[in-house]
């Protein structure tokens, strides 16, 4: 365990903007998130160990409703409504203890994986992904 130390003046005036980007690289690591697709749900592993799921079939007011959120605070309040409705209050309480950029780093994660579920092609899905105006082909 490692033990904090008050840092001195010194160590204020040499902190250079590498020291800067070290430290804020390894937080950022610390708070990432692994995340899994199973059984249709897309499951998180935060860094503490938690363990939390969201639907992969994401409903279209559950997908306008986190497109059309402007504030950080109103994303993890979104987050925290789908776990409550998905994963119940329990998981949806245990997010509320977690650093916020846990949450933050789920939501990156989510939306990356809904829009690539979505299909690059214009939104549609891999399903859809071929022009409809374009004959099947034929073998």
């Amino acid at each position: 365990m490692t033990k904090n130390v008050m840092p001195s003046a010194a160590d204020f005036d040499a902190w250079t903007q590498e020291d800067e980007d070290k430290a804020l690289e390894a937080a950022a690591e610390q708070m990432k998130v692994k995340h899994l697709i199973k059984d249709g749900s897309v499951w998180f592993l935060a860094p503490h160990g938690h363990i939390y799921k969201l639907p992969l079939a994401l409903s279209i007011d559950d997908f306008a409703r986190l497109s059309n959120l402007q504030s950080d605070t109103e994303q993890i309040q979104a987050l925290k409504d789908m776990l409550t409705a998905f994963a119940g209050e329990d998981a949806a309480r245990q997010l509320a203890k977690e650093p916020v950029m846990v949450p933050m780093n789920i939501l990156a994660d989510y939306g990356e994986i809904i829009s690539k579920m979505q299909g690059a092609d214009l939104g549609k899905s891999s399903a859809s992904a071929s022009s409809s105006k374009e004959p099947p082909a034929v073998e």
